[in-house]
């Protein structure tokens, strides 16, 4: 990315300048939803009170708003967490050696879930199980069994009624696969990573890019693979999930649409920005 950086030339100018105009997400917030549900023709509704960007999660001061409203890291899915390790099989094994893992102890329990002794695989999710229950993926950093990563959200906007997150692109490409599991794609992970993380509130992803030509591109890539995405759920569940991603807008929809100073699209990364 460098100097093109999404989230430094598109994301952080672009929603800084909303949240400076209008800190409580009224009207934008509503109106960014119905923007990009025109694009998506099972997208869920836009809820009749989607509420106001709480305080406490979307600070005034712009610098405070990393790791909370920008690059917010958010725990995996537990449920597929347990599916991968029900089915070691389905996972792409790239260093049979080391198992991608840092520590000894990591190796040894990634080495039986992997071989092919019945006893040792029933060993090893017999751990992780005990694992899971006691600590959840919330803790679960580094951990042998933590076969999908932590996402760090480009942006996540919360209210007391919902959750949205905004996946934003500029020239880079929404990423077809995860680490260990190929056919699950970035943009599915993060829309049932949303639904976890919203506890119950109503929630969607919304992609931001360039252009219409992009969007329609990667809508109809999250299409073709969202029942790969979704081995561990059964179709309805997956249908359901498929209207949490409520579609996309670009980046020059957004600036027209609130009428936001066109010096929010940047060039490249200003020097003084933070890396």
């Amino acid at each position: 990315m460098g100097e093109w950086d999404s989230s430094l030339t598109r994301v952080q100018p672009v929603f800084n300048e909303l949240l400076d105009r209008w800190p409580d997400g009224e009207p934008w917030l509503g109106e960014l939803w119905e923007l990009a549900a025109l694009t998506q023709s099972d997208a869920l509704r836009k809820p009749a009170d989607i509420g106001k960007l709480q305080p406490s999660e979307t600070p005034r001061d712009r610098p405070s708003r990393r790791g909370k409203v920008f690059e917010r890291t958010v725990a995996p899915p537990l449920d597929f967490l347990r599916w991968l390790l029900a089915h070691p099989e389905a996972m792409q094994v790239r260093d049979p050696i080391n198992f991608g893992a840092k520590s000894n102890v990591s190796r040894e329990w990634r080495r039986k879930l992997f071989s092919r002794d019945a006893p040792l695989v029933s060993e090893a999710r017999q751990e992780a199980e005990r694992q899971l229950a006691k600590r959840a993926s919330l803790r679960g950093r580094q951990k042998w069994w933590a076969f999908e990563g932590f996402s760090h959200v480009d942006c996540c906007l919360l209210t007391d009624r919902c959750v949205i997150f905004v996946e934003g692109k500029r020239t880079e490409t929404v990423s077809p696969s995860t680490l260990w599991f190929a056919q699950r794609s970035q943009i599915w992970r993060n829309v049932e990573a949303a639904r976890e993380f919203a506890g119950g509130r109503q929630f969607g992803v919304i992609l931001a890019v360039e252009s219409g030509r992009d969007g329609r591109a990667a809508l109809d890539a999250a299409i073709h693979s969202l029942t790969a995405s979704y081995p561990h759920l059964p179709p309805h569940q997956q249908a359901e999930l498929g209207r949490h991603l409520l579609g996309f807008t670009t980046w020059s929809e957004i600036v027209s649409r609130f009428q936001l100073p066109t010096s929010c699209l940047l060039d490249h990364v200003h020097p003084s920005l933070p890396p």
